[in-house]
């Protein structure tokens, strides 16, 4: 894990500009009124590794019926789907969508000798059948498996792929790590300024995470627990495609998707937090 801290502004100040009682609840005098302050801001971003990774791939197929194009296209997509489970060991999550849309003859639309456009006739007796496609998309929950997940994505003959992503999902362990390296900035800023000065550093009097200044709405997202796992994600039922059982199909797809695992090395993640302290100076 690195860490990168970059600037923000710091300044001394005898008489801060907010009042909030101090670490005593029965004392109502307000921390500037009590003696000469620092307030420092601090800032830091951490670098993480990414712990996820998605992309989609797109199925389909046209018959002269809607319910014929859905079945076939349902099939292989079902196929492909059980095949990337298997090659993520389950680690994955998985949202497909059905679309099915009508196809028609087309017909030239003549605007000159030689421009000439083609266009779909749309009306009912030119209607030829129906394309239906599913798309699928994948977030990989061990993007270190990326590359042979999307293998086998590849594998079961798409028509289509996007692009693989990767990201951080935001976890409180992160938030923490990051938290901590920006007490540690505000820290050193505020003894540079204290040194610049003269004075000599005092005791923390009050931190709050967030833009300054120091009396304000905390600004910083909070994090997710990684602790309870998703909840397991439902395997669809055996489908058979082109007379082949859905099992050796599924197999099949698992055995080529080496052959169709490109390169996909996980990004690095910056995770970010600020924050607001007041130190007493002597």
């Amino acid at each position: 894990m690195k860490k990168q801290v970059i600037a923000a502004m710091i300044w001394v100040s005898p008489f801060s500009a907010f009042g909030q009682s101090g670490g005593d609840a029965g004392d109502t005098t307000p921390i500037w009124a009590r003696g000469p302050v620092i307030e420092a801001q601090g800032r830091a971003f951490i670098e993480v590794s990414a712990n996820r990774s998605s992309f989609n791939v797109t199925f389909e197929h046209n018959e002269a019926e809607s319910t014929d194009a859905t079945a076939a296209v349902v099939d292989v997509a079902t196929v492909a789907t059980k095949a990337i489970r298997q090659a993520a060991n389950n680690q994955v999550r998985i949202t497909a969508n059905l679309i099915v849309r009508p196809y028609y003859q087309q017909i030239e639309r003549r605007f000159s000798e030689d421009n000439v456009e083609l266009v779909e006739n749309v009306h009912p007796d030119a209607l030829l059948g129906y394309v239906a496609s599913v798309r699928i998309d994948v977030t990989v929950l061990a993007p270190e498996r990326t590359d042979a997940v999307r293998g086998a994505a590849l594998a079961a003959g798409p028509t289509s792929a996007g692009a693989v992503r990767f990201f951080l999902e935001p976890t409180a362990e992160n938030q923490r790590a990051a938290f901590s390296a920006a007490i540690e900035d505000a820290y050193a800023r505020a003894r540079a300024s204290a040194d610049l000065s003269g004075a000599q550093l005092g005791e923390l009097l009050l931190v709050q995470e967030g833009r300054g200044p120091c009396v304000g709405s905390p600004s910083t997202r909070v994090g997710r627990s990684d602790a309870i796992p998703p909840p397991p994600m439902p395997v669809p039922p055996a489908a058979t495609v082109a007379g082949t059982s859905g099992g050796s199909a599924v197999q099949e797809i698992v055995d080529a998707a080496e052959r169709y695992a490109l390169a996909a090395d996980p990004t690095p993640q910056r995770v970010q937090a600020r924050v607001c302290t007041v130190y007493a100076v002597r």
